[in-house]
């Protein structure tokens, strides 16, 4: 099964050991409403209720090419170019990535997962996506996680009924994931957001259904 990667930092071999940095949260909380227990389950993409990951996809694309681009060139970034004069060499610049790797590259790291397994063990709250190993969070703990997007401080916690995930990068990016259970409707909305200076901001609402033989939690 293909992987979605813009979780990379739940599986990465280069996690800090969960290193805590944090006791608490002070914006979320440590306990779900009754209601949220039920979000248990396994969950997989309803395509047809959920954004067009591919249509979003294309403004970051572009977004991504001119980030990468050199910069004094037309369409790249302002400003920051080198002036060269009689006794000076022109900086050597690395070519554009190749847009097939860049689609690659960028995709995998933001598709969302098809399938979606939700778990509460104790105040835990342990998730697995598509065939990745499970994933555990301890609400109301931040942690610190290196990851291929680089070094993140990441919290989890309750609002209210929705489960909720955050990450802040040292290179300035955020990422966030908002896990809510429809109980009229029993499906599973998850509000993904990411912002990233090369490729700019995503917003993206993938719905999930529960998995036919999935009990309630």
């Amino acid at each position: 099964m293909r992987h979605s990667t813009h979780w990379r930092w739940l599986a990465a071999d280069l996690a800090l050991g969960a290193l805590l940095i944090g006791s608490g949260c002070t914006s979320l909380g440590t306990q779900p409403d009754k209601a949220a227990t039920t979000m248990a389950g396994d969950w997989r993409v309803d395509a047809a209720s959920s954004d067009d990951f591919e249509r979003k996809l294309i403004p970051l694309l572009q977004q991504a090419r001119r980030h990468d681009m050199p910069r004094g060139m037309p369409g790249g970034q302002e400003g920051g170019g080198v002036t060269t004069g009689p006794a000076q060499i022109a900086p050597v610049v690395a070519p554009p990535e190749d847009p097939e790797k860049l689609h690659s590259r960028i995709a995998d790291d933001l598709r969302p997962a098809a399938e979606l397994r939700i778990a509460l063990v104790g105040d835990a709250v342990q998730i697995t996506r598509d065939s990745d190993p499970v994933r555990e969070f301890q609400p109301g703990q931040t942690v610190s996680r290196i990851d291929t997007s680089g070094a993140a401080s990441v919290e989890s916690g309750w609002d209210q009924g929705a489960f909720v995930i955050r990450a802040r990068y040292t290179t300035r990016g955020t990422r966030s994931w908002r896990l809510e259970h429809d109980t009229a409707s029993d499906t599973l909305r998850v509000k993904f957001e990411a912002n990233n200076p090369e490729f700019g901001h995503l917003e993206l609402h993938t719905l999930y259904r529960r998995a036919s033989g999935s009990p309630a939690g």
